[in-house]
């Protein structure tokens, strides 16, 4: 399987993905063309969200232990919640 995780170095293209987003939105109000105003706010959203992702995968590694208990309590917490949802009030039997 390929490795597809990010590492410190792929903040250049990042860097320039905002910098196009930002000259495009800039020149668009400037020139109040709306076409580049769109180009412009698309950009930012997915020059927002590819940040997210870079700087999701370029933090601290976490030990193969703390994955399965983080995975572990996120399905207990899914099935708690699951089981309330399906509990029915007393109440509403009559």
């Amino acid at each position: 399987m390929v490795a597809l995780r990010s590492r410190r170095e792929n903040w250049v293209p990042l860097v320039a993905v905002w910098v196009l987003a930002l000259a495009a939105l800039g020149v668009g109000i400037a020139a109040t063309a709306p076409i580049l105003i769109v180009w412009g706010v698309l950009g930012l959203v997915g020059a927002g969200f590819a940040t997210r992702i870079h700087l999701r995968d370029t933090g601290a590694r976490r030990s193969r232990d703390e994955a399965e208990a983080a995975d572990a309590r996120n399905t207990a917490d899914a099935r708690n919640t699951a089981a309330v949802a399906d509990q029915v009030d007393p109440a509403d039997r009559a």
